[in-house]
């Protein structure tokens, strides 16, 4: 789960800002907090987080910076490569200062700090720390040095013999100046830090134009969830199935040569064909034969029993985005899983945007949301409580901040979705002195 991000000096957040999902002073909706535990010092963290703000206010940067901080850390960069250094650029001094990202997760019931300092030649910095119930514990700490050299310090780690110690040791002298050690330790599979390197890989990031992979399996609990989901919302989608056609017309040729060459006798996987969203199942039989079928839905033609196939090309683009949000309510309940979604609104209803919150924050669950949108209709107590609802607003140096409706003191009988919109809390456009 996450407990806190924190970022500064990347596109326009210029000094330093927190989002967080400890609760606030808020008692309505106690089923929306996960407990941390029993204790004095247990953290018991919120399931949902949403920000609103004005068109270029910042909400989609605070996702990218999310977005950029997990694929430097899964993927790194080549040997020799600058690194993809985007700091705050309306202020000269901030291009010579260091990018900062900060993480405090909740991974496999233990709490971590995780986080690093970059510029655009080398990670200056880089830190995990355990977090106890009054302070941190240091399991390392990185340092680039004057000579473009990694220095690695290690606390708290129960070696199980000296050439563990050893071997850590080797591969922290081995991390190149532009690569996160984390990143340098799974290469080498280090087991001590897999638990904080997964939480990274199971953090899901929803763009618009993001689409969701779904297992094919005709007989797999998601899809079918997916599909029901999808029946009851009113898209016309009354069942699924798959449809038999050529890899060598749906697909470009290098693509499927590279999906074949890695597919071995016996063997099947889901794809997805990215430039028309389209999925498929392809087949590789022990002979080598190979049988690729489409993903289709399933719609009832007029009043009759009729049915008839379309593809995914064929529907419409609130379909598709529901479908592609759909794994919110459908995937696992026990995961602790973190989706992250950018303009949940786009192509929805402000109804279907409701009732996907509403659905989502009603399970028993531990995953959690982070959205950002525009949808005013999910202002409302009835669904939300003050410190799951987050404002981002751009100060006259064009830097964005970041803060919270439980840094305010509303009634609860107000209507805080008109207090918004007159411009109460801010973070709304603005024409000379005219709020919308």
């Amino acid at each position: 789960m996450l407990i806190r991000f924190r970022v500064q000096n990347f596109l326009s957040f210029k000094d330093e800002v927190e989002f967080s999902m400890i609760p606030g002073r808020t008692r309505i909706h106690p089923n929306h907090i996960v407990s941390g535990g029993t204790g004095r010092n247990a953290v018991n963290l919120l399931r949902a987080g949403v920000v609103y703000g004005a068109n270029a206010s910042g909400k989609s940067n605070l996702i990218k910076a999310i977005s950029f901080a997990k694929r430097f850390i899964l993927r790194g960069v080549k040997a020799g490569k600058k690194l993809p250094f985007r700091p705050f650029k309306l202020d000269a001094s901030f291009a010579k200062r260091p990018t900062k990202f900060e993480f405090e997760i909740r991974q496999n019931g233990t709490d971590y700090l995780y986080g690093f300092e970059i510029d655009n030649d080398v990670v200056i910095e880089e830190w995990l720390h355990q977090i106890k119930k009054t302070t941190t514990v240091k399991i390392f700490e990185r340092i680039t040095n004057a000579k473009r050299k990694a220095i690695v310090t290690f606390d708290n780690i129960k070696y199980a013999d000296g050439q563990n110690e050893d071997f850590l040791k080797l591969v922290a002298l081995g991390t190149r100046p532009n690569q996160l050690f984390l990143n340098e330790s799974i290469d080498s599979n280090v087991e001590y830090f897999k638990d904080v390197f997964s939480w990274f890989e199971n953090l899901a990031i929803i763009y618009p134009e993001s689409r969701s992979d779904l297992d094919l399996d005709i007989s797999n609990e998601n899809t079918i969830a997916t599909v029901d989901y999808l029946e009851k919302s009113g898209t016309g989608v009354c069942g699924f199935g798959l449809q038999k056609v050529s890899p060598e017309v749906e697909l470009p040729e290098g693509l499927l040569d590279a999906i074949l060459e890695e597919l071995k006798p016996g063997d099947e996987t889901s794809i997805m064909e990215r430039v028309r969203g389209q999925r498929y199942l392809l087949k590789k039989d022990k002979q080598g034969k190979v049988e690729m079928s489409k993903f289709m839905l399933k719609h009832k033609v007029g009043n009759s029993q009729e049915e008839i196939f379309f593809d995914t090309e064929e529907e419409s683009d609130g379909t598709i985005r529901l479908m592609d949000l759909l794994p919110i309510v459908t995937s696992p309940q026990d995961t602790s899983k973190v989706y992250v979604i950018d303009e949940l609104d786009r192509s929805l209803h402000p109804n279907l945007s409701y009732d996907l919150i509403q659905d989502f924050l009603s399970q028993d669950s531990h995953n959690q949301i982070l959205v950002t949108t525009h949808d005013a209709n999910l202002l409302s107590f009835d669904l939300l409580r003050r410190d799951e609802i987050w404002f981002v607003e751009k100060d006259q140096g064009g830097a964005t901040s970041l803060y919270s409706l439980e840094e305010f003191t509303p009634r609860y009988d107000k209507n805080i979705r008109r207090g918004y919109l007159k411009g109460r809390f801010g973070a709304i456009p603005m024409i000379g002195k005219k709020t919308f």
